[in-house]
């Protein structure tokens, strides 16, 4: 195909999900222009990303005709989203085959897949109906400029300048049923700094005073990053401890290894799949975060898990003992 458009304006953790396909697209059709449609989070995240060949950054209120004018005619849309407006979008801009999950202005429309499925495959599941298609799951690293890696190198050097090991820390998440209590993060904290580890906690600037307050022990970073440079401080961490967050995704992108604490999600859904151990009860009500239409106010699932599993799989990972 001469031109493919793939449209996924999504949040931090589906956007890197999601590269795969961008990257299978140029496995199947190496000649093909790649034009994808993202979310303004998207875009910083790949802008660089050495599959694509036209980034169009998109919200809601954005002038759209430059954004139909750059999908023109292209052979084929691959919709990872169910937003109507995506799929009217490909329909404006004569796109003869329109794939995706919703109905409106779809014309090849895919059945969603089951809830267990690893999130990448359903996404693989919709662009294979046009013939593209890949084994190939890994995720693509975001593309940070030479300022950026020059910044997160001199945080390092300054955070890390007695070659102690760093263990990053992600205690929110967009939801907070699914985050651990922070007195057992600070008794990991406590643990970790007993064996002369350096800690740090991350997350968005509207998260610093929170942090501030609840772990004033480690170093506060919120908001002393922009994503890409998030993803370099990751890099250059030898861990990271966080729930299901966007920056569990991330850090799959790097060599770093994470531990990821899982209650109301489903790690076969959405964990990675290298370098990560998952801790998980399973209870039998799970997963529960969106059943029914009810939310649950007792997140039972992810407060069972102890401190003491969680710091067993830091010890594995950082060989403390």
């Amino acid at each position: 195909m001469r031109k493919v458009c793939v449209i996924h304006r999504a949040s931090i953790g589906d956007t890197l999900l999601a590269t795969p396909v961008y990257r299978a697209v140029k496995e199947c059709y190496p000649e093909t222009e790649l034009v994808v449609l993202t979310s303004h989070v998207g875009y910083e995240l790949l802008n660089g990303n050495p599959y694509i060949n036209t980034l169009i950054p998109y919200e809601k209120g954005d002038p759209i005709f430059p954004v139909i004018r750059k999908m023109w005619r292209a052979e084929a849309a691959v919709i990872l989203d169910h937003h109507y407006r995506d799929a009217l979008y490909a329909f404006l801009a004569r796109i003869p085959k329109r794939v995706g999950r919703g109905k409106s202005f779809i014309n090849i429309h895919i059945e969603d897949s089951s809830a267990t499925l690893f999130e990448p495959l359903k996404y693989l599941h919709i662009a294979k109906q046009v013939g593209i298609d890949t084994e190939n799951l890994e995720l693509t690293r975001p593309v940070a400029t030479a300022s950026e890696k020059l910044y997160v190198q001199e945080l390092c050097t300054e955070l890390r300048h007695d070659g102690r090991k760093l263990v990053l820390l992600v205690p929110y998440s967009l939801a907070p049923i699914k985050d651990w209590e922070p007195e057992k993060y600070r008794e990991i904290i406590r643990r970790l700094q007993e064996k002369d580890c350096i800690v740090a906690v991350t997350g968005g600037k509207e998260q610093f005073g929170k942090i501030e307050r609840e772990f004033p022990m480690a170093i506060n970073l919120a908001g002393k990053t922009n994503l890409r440079e998030t993803t370099e401080l990751i890099a250059n961490a030898d861990l990271q401890l966080c729930g299901c967050t966007a920056m569990l995704h991330v850090c799959s992108t790097t060599d770093t290894p994470s531990i990821a604490l899982y209650g109301p999600t489903t790690p076969e859904q959405w964990a990675p799949r290298q370098r990560c151990k998952v801790i998980s009860h399973m209870l039998p009500c799970s997963p529960c975060y969106n059943v029914g239409n009810r939310i649950c106010h007792d997140n039972t699932c992810i407060q069972e898990i102890s401190v003491d599993e969680v710091w067993d799989a830091i010890s594995e990972f950082l060989r403390l003992w």
